[in-house]
């Protein structure tokens, strides 16, 4: 199965800048790998002061991925992802996923929200706005709520050759019943379980690791 990502978040996580000076909502936010079937989908509550930045580290930890790929965000019809300082016109154009705070995003969340993981066909995660929680006790920490189902192994291309390989798992007999075990390397990998316990240990060392001093 993936990884545990270690200490992937740049910089200080700060709860407020000197523009925050209002406490800010959270938010609940469902997010499911397209065309899974069944579903696989965590559900998460997230700070809206974290950057998209932070929110693909999330997303990463939650699902179970490793951060292997490359990833971009749709928010309303405007790509955010990562860049770097440069002086090159294509690169200046790019929207950065570091510079765009969750409740700046507000409106665009609840209009389109993507993330795609992965080069090629990859794996698109449709994420809905499930809730804004007001800000009378502020979060400070993202927290996983609930979710289904594992995290596919990253060395399936897609959501489409991972159902393939479902079928075969699901098919005694099958030339590739056990493919899964290989691809994986876990023979006891379950594609129906999600280690709720293990997604929550991952998110919470990593953002208490990198905590502010207050």
């Amino acid at each position: 199965m993936a990884q545990v990502i270690q200490g992937v978040f740049p910089g200080s996580f700060k709860t407020k800048t000197k523009k925050d000076e209002k406490p800010l909502p959270s938010y609940i936010l469902h997010i499911s790998i397209t065309f899974s079937d069944p579903l696989i989908w965590r559900r998460i509550q997230v700070p809206g002061q974290l950057n998209l930045s932070h929110l693909h580290d999330v997303i990463q930890q939650s699902m179970g991925w490793s951060n292997s790929h490359v990833h971009q965000f749709l928010v309303g019809k405007i790509c955010y992802e990562p860049t770097m300082k440069s002086t090159l016109l294509h690169e200046s154009k790019r929207f950065d996923e570091n510079k765009y705070r969750l409740y700046t995003l507000e409106d665009d969340m609840g209009f389109m929200f993507t993330y795609l993981y992965g080069a090629g066909e990859g794996w698109e995660h449709e994420i809905h706005l499930e809730e804004i929680v007001p800000p009378t006790k502020e979060l400070k920490y993202p927290v996983i709520l609930d979710g289904e189902r594992a995290c596919p192994p990253e060395t399936v291309g897609d959501i489409h050759e991972y159902q393939g390989f479902l079928k075969a798992f699901e098919t005694p007999g099958h030339k590739n019943h056990d493919r899964l075990f290989g691809l994986t390397r876990r023979a006891d990998f379950d594609p129906a379980f999600f280690d709720i316990a293990a997604a929550k240990q991952r998110i919470t060392s990593n953002f208490f690791r990198l905590a502010p001093a207050t």
